[in-house]
């Protein structure tokens, strides 16, 4: 992240703010959580691949077959 300019950052902070939201709405998730360095590292690699919100709270959270 340290490459990225300020309001990439903040880009990308809102974004994984909307995820984490999205988390807790679909109950995949509960308070309180404390997300980890390693967690948002996690989200920024899915903000980098395209992912939505959504699609980043059920790869992160959501049940996998």
């Amino acid at each position: 992240m340290d490459d990225m300019s300020e309001t990439e950052q903040a880009m990308l902070y809102e974004w994984s703010r909307t995820a984490i939201d999205e988390a807790l709405a679909a109950n995949l998730v509960s308070m309180p959580f404390r997300p980890s360095a390693g967690f948002y590292d996690m989200l920024a690699g899915y903000y980098a691949s395209g992912l939505t919100p959504a699609e980043a709270a059920q790869a992160a959270f959501g049940v996998h077959h």
